[in-house]
This record gives C-alpha cells, structure tokens and sequence, in this order.
C-alpha cells in the first residue's frame, strides 16, 4: 500500500474517532460555497447552473455520504468574507494556510497545483526574482498568492482583483505586468478567454502549499468526517478518476493490479487471442505485401534500365488536371532540367516549331475522336536555341465514359536528330548524283554532237572561203557565200559553246591576274552594253594569280557582264565588278548549282552584281540548263558555257537572285599553287577537216 494512502486512512481514522457517533437525525441541507470564476474547477454555465470538476466532486461526496447540499456560486471575496461570518457549511476550491487554519478546518487534498508567474509579452521576460523587483503584481484578493505575495521582499506593487479573469484582463490590457497563479486554471482561462498577450514564465513557485481542499467551519468534525470519507470512497471506487478525466484529464496515471483485471480476464483473452489471429494474419498478409512490392521494384528497375537503354524520354499526361509529368531523360534530351519546363500543356507547345503547330493541332484531334495510338514527328526547341527532330509516340489509357475524351496519356520521346540530317544529307547527295549524271549525259551528248558538227562545219567554211575566191567579180554570188560564211561560224561559236560546257573545248593555261582580265574584257563591253547600264568596279588589290585560259575567262565576264546588261531591260543601272580573296573550308558556298564539286582552300572570287529585273526560285534553279531561257532571241547556251568553263577550271560559283532587286553571280577560281601548273581536266582537240 502506497504511503499517501496510508496517510488518508490514518486521517480519516483520527477525524471519525474525534467526531464521535453521526446523529441519526435526517441531515439538514448544507450550504456549499465556491468561487464562480475557476473554470474548470467551479463556474456558472450559460444557463446560470454550476458546472466543474469541484462542483461535481462535492456532489458526489454528498450522494455517497447521503447528505443535502446547496450551491452557491460567487466572487472569491463574497464568499470568503461570508463564510468568515459563519453564513456558510462549506467552502469550496481553498487552500490550507496557517493564517487561514484558524479560521476553518479543511479535508482531506483533492487536487495539487503548481503556481507560476505570468507575464506580458511586449515586457523583457521574467527569469528570476530579482526581475520582480518594482513590478505591477496582479493577484486575487485574499487569496493563497495574495498572501504569499505579500510575505516576499519583491518590493512589488501588488494590486489585487476579485477574480482570476480580471487579473488576467489587467495584464492582457498592460494595466499590470505580471500576475501569479495555478497552471492548470490559469492556462485553461487564457485559452478559454483568447488571450494572445500573457505567456507563462519559467519561475514556479513550489514553496506554496497549493494543495484544494473543501473546508468546514471550526469545531464541525463530524461533517469534516463524512466529507473525508466521501473523498476517500470516491478514491478508491474511481469515481474521482473518472471525474477528473471529464474536466481535467488523466494526471497522473494509475496503477493496475492484477486483481482489478480479474472481471476482464475472459475478455482480454478473447480478444488477445483475437489480436493474436489479427497479428498472425497481418504477417501473412505483409508477407505477400512486401513480395509484391519487390516484383514492383524489380519491374521498375527493369523499366528503368530499358528506358535507360534505348535513351528514350517518358512522360504521363493528366488531361484534366493539365498536368504533364516528365522523366529527367525527356529534359536533358533538350539540354533543360526538369523543373525549367512548364508541366502544363503550354510547356510543350512554348518548345514545338512553329511550322509543325498546324500538324500537331490536326493529330491531335484525331487522337480526341478516337484514336489510342500515335505517333508524330516534330521539332522541339533545345535550350541552345537549335531546332531538335523528335520522335514522339503514345497511347490513350484512360477516356472519359461519358464523353470519350482523353483522360490520360503516356508515352515516350526519342531524339531522331540525327537521323533526319543523315536522311536530310542523302537526299542532297541523291540530288547531287542526279544532277551529275543529267550534266555528264548532257555533256556527252552536247560534246559528241558539237565534235562531229563542229568537223563537218570546218569543212563547210573551208570549201565556202575558196568558193569565194572562185567567184570572181559576181556580186550575188559573193553575198550568198558570206551569208553562207557568217552563218557557218556562228554555228562553229555554238559549237565552241556545247564544248564549254562539255568541258572539252580547246584551252590553254597560263597564270593571270583576274584584276587585269576583268578591265581589259569590260573595255571592250563598254561599246556593247549600251550608255544605260553604269559599270562600278571594286578590285581587291594584291590578289593572287590564278591557272586559267584567259580567252575562256574572259568569255565567263563578258557572258555575265552581258546577262546583267540585258537584266536592266534597257533601264539605268548599274553593273558592280568586285574581286576578293576568300577561303572556302569543307563546305561549298550555299546557293552553288548541285553539281559543283569544290575542294577547301584558298580561291579568288570575281563578284558580279546588277540591279535588273531578277529572278523568282523557279527560274533561278533552271538557269544553268542548256537551251533553256527568258529571252525571245536567246539560244540558253550563255550560263550553261558559264557552267561549264568554271567547272573545268576546278572553281565553283554561287548565284543570288531576287525579283525586282538585281542578281549577284559569284565565280570562285582556285589559287595558282607553286612550283609546276595545276592540271586541269583532259582537253581533246577537234579532229582535222579530211583533205
């Protein structure tokens, strides 16, 4: 047996032998007193009615002791001051005191409390009594801390309130600084009046015997006795317990014995075996559980590894919630972290193409009729700013029942970049092939025609010249065979031009300087151009020499100097001759016909400009065929020569053109290398006319 019960007994003893034998008489109603404002101990409901853990406590003292009881709620100084009087049987919620012993006689304790200090929040805290010193003390009038308060040396002004509430207003209200009370009625009534500016501090008072008793007026021991043994029933019954637990809550918790589990014990071995089974069952259960959940890791890890494997990216698409949820793989395949990416729609279309929005739009408005699989090509925006090919395929798994619509869709995303350049590369190569084996066709049959007719030709302006000669002084005569002459050597100039551009004319190589071509060929286009076209010349100066034939040079100048006059369709203009050293690397020039071949290295470049009529795309990308031109009287053979000469000469050239603003045609030749002369193609001579 604990020692405080033993303690309780032996007082319950003494007070039953000291009050003698209980009158018999029916037990006249008890005027009970108690404080109205220490919720939860003892306070007035809305209702009026008294309600708290003391109220009910004293009740049910007087329901096991059979006594009447009447309670009447007040200010801690109405009561205290009436009970002095002796206008009451009991007094409720006190603390034994020495002052106040004299006075009254009081029960056994029902309730130890801890006192502490409390004090406003917008002061320093108050850590220490010497903090005390000088302060505005809040205290309930006559009161355990009124009394203890006024024993200390604080030097504190202490001002005194008919309640606790009114004690907390005056700090709450800054009207005090401080104020001492019990935790557990204090902290109930800052909580319950919403007070947001009183904190507790760390003092605590423990020298206070704050230990609530019910008190009986002197001398009346018997009544003391039945109150001591109503408490001390309620004790042991756990009436008291329970009392506390409603409007306290568990304290202190209590000690079972074996023998107050005896009622229970086919009960808790029923539901221990219960939970046994439970338990047993859950094991099995989290066994299963935890296996599954391996074959889940495992089956995501093996996801993982292929995802890993093929370098795709994954997304998920919540439709409703506009939301897109997408592997780390999917951003860095475009160079972003994850959270660089919107995960709305918009995050996606701010990346798409713009000229790949009206396909996207369109499937997916397929995929929203229907459709459950897809799968699309298109670019994305890299954070580099370059265009990425990607592959995109999903499926449907989730529609509305309702509607059809997609709910969600996953899928995955395959950079296809790569592919496409080489896709786009083989379909330069396969034109360029194309166009290759359409030049050397045409060149062969273009050379082969042009040798033979040319052959047939020398025959016709040799037998036309002696002819001449023979035909003495017949005027008629004489016209006839120079009609015949004149035609037969323009037939052998186009000749000489299908050979050009077969690449099997007749040159002759030397080193030149292209300065001096170009300004000996434009004097003698000055006469033949016309005083509309302005000639404009801007020669680099020092350039290198250059392996050429400088007859066929010359016919490549005059041919576009010719071209650009014509362009001006009889208009002032004006003809720009610009040269220039230039490197060309592994790349030929954009806007070179398909066909050119060039190799890196050092090259002179002769630019042409005119500000005539121009070119569209269509017209532009068939220039260089043979026969074929915009003039009424041209033979389409100029360009093609062009074409031709400075593809023999191992050069490129380059073409710019746009209607109503001019044409630039760019003729690139390689650098004269040291030492021997560079080799040009194979040159095949014209047979010679049989004798």
């Amino acid at each position: 047996m604990s020692r405080a019960r033993i303690v309780c007994r032996l007082s319950l003893l003494t007070t039953l032998l000291a009050a003698g034998p209980l009158a018999a008489a029916e037990t006249p109603v008890l005027h009970v007193m108690m404080e109205s404002t220490s919720p939860p101990f003892a306070s007035l409901n809305g209702k009026g009615q008294p309600e708290g853990f003391a109220v009910d406590l004293i009740r049910a003292v007087a329901a096991d002791q059979g006594l009447r009881v009447e309670l009447d709620l007040r200010h801690w100084q109405d009561i205290y001051a009436d009970f002095q009087q002796g206008r009451g049987d009991i007094l409720g919620l006190v603390v034994p005191s020495e002052e106040r012993a004299a006075r009254m006689d009081f029960s056994l304790p029902y309730e130890k409390l801890v006192c502490g200090l409390y004090f406003h929040r917008e002061r320093p805290p108050i850590t220490t009594l010497a903090d005390l010193r000088g302060l505005r003390l809040a205290a309930i009038k006559n009161s355990i801390t009124h009394e203890f308060a006024r024993r200390q040396p604080w030097d504190a002004d202490i001002r005194t309130y008919n309640s606790l509430a009114e004690c907390l207003q005056a700090v709450e209200r800054g009207e005090c600084d401080a104020l001492l009370g019990t935790h557990l009625i204090t902290d109930y009534q800052i909580k319950h009046l919403g007070f947001t500016h009183v904190v507790r501090s760390a003092l605590e008072f423990t020298e206070i015997n704050y230990q609530l008793c019910f008190a009986v007026q002197p001398g009346q021991k018997a009544l003391l006795a039945r109150i001591n043994q109503g408490l001390f029933t309620l004790k042991l019954n756990r009436q008291q317990d329970a009392l506390h637990e409603r409007w306290l809550g568990p304290l202190e918790p209590q000690q079972l014995r074996w023998r107050d589990l005896g009622p229970y014990l086919p009960a808790i071995t029923l539901v221990a075996t219960a939970v046994l089974a439970v338990l047993l069952w859950q094991r099995s259960l989290l066994g299963r559980l935890s296996r599954q959940a391996k074959a889940i890791r495992e089956n995501e890890q093996r996801l993982q590894l292929v995802f890993e494997g093929s370098q795709d990216g994954f997304w998920d698409c919540d439709v409703g919630a506009d939301r897109v949820l997408r592997s780390p793989r999917w951003a860095s395949m475009l160079g972003y972290a994850p959270d660089e990416i919107s995960q709305g729609r918009k995050g996606f279309l701010d990346l798409l193409h713009p000229d790949d929005l009206a396909a996207f739009t369109a499937d997916e408005k397929i995929v929203w009729a229907g459709r459950d699989h897809f799968a699309r090509e298109h670019r994305l925006k890299a954070k580099s700013g370059e265009w990425q090919w990607i592959l995109d395929r999903g499926k449907v798994v989730a529609r509305d029942p309702a509607t059809g619509a997609p709910r969600r869709i996953t899928g995955t995303q395959t950079d296809i970049t790569a592919r496409k350049l080489a896709e786009a590369q083989a379909g330069k190569l396969q034109h360029k092939m194309q166009e290759t084996q359409k030049l050397e066709s045409l060149g062969l049959v273009a050379g082969g025609i042009a040798h033979d007719f040319n052959n047939l030709l020398t025959v016709i302006v040799g037998n036309t010249s002696l002819a001449r000669l023979e035909t003495g002084e017949s005027a008629a005569n004489r016209a006839r065979l120079d009609s015949v002459l004149t035609s037969a050597n323009r037939a052998a100039e186009l000749c000489h031009q299908l050979l050009a551009y077969a690449g099997k004319g007749s040159f002759r190589t030397e080193r030149i300087h292209l300065n001096e071509l170009v300004t000996e060929t434009t004097r003698l286009l000055e006469l033949s151009i016309g005083k509309q076209p302005k000639l404009e010349f801007a020669l680099a100066p020092g350039l290198p020499r250059n392996e050429a034939d400088p007859s066929q040079i010359r016919q490549v100048i005059m041919n576009l100097v010719i071209n650009a006059s014509e362009a001006l369709e009889g208009r002032p203009g004006t003809i720009r001759l610009a040269t220039s050293a230039v490197t060309i690397g592994s790349a030929a020039p954009s806007g070179t016909p398909p066909a050119m071949e060039v190799s890196p290295g050092d090259y002179v470049c002769l630019a042409i400009t005119d500000t005539g009529c121009g070119m569209p795309p269509e017209v532009l990308a068939r220039i260089f065929d043979p026969f074929f031109t915009t003039k009424f009287t041209g033979r389409g053979l100029g360009l093609a020569a062009v074409l031709g000469i400075v593809r023999t000469h191992h050069g490129t050239l380059k073409v710019e053109s746009t209607p109503g603003r001019g044409s630039v045609f760019r003729i690139f030749l390689p650098v004269a290398q040291s030492g021997t002369v560079h080799p040009f193609a194979s040159l095949s001579e014209p047979e010679a006319p049989p004798a």
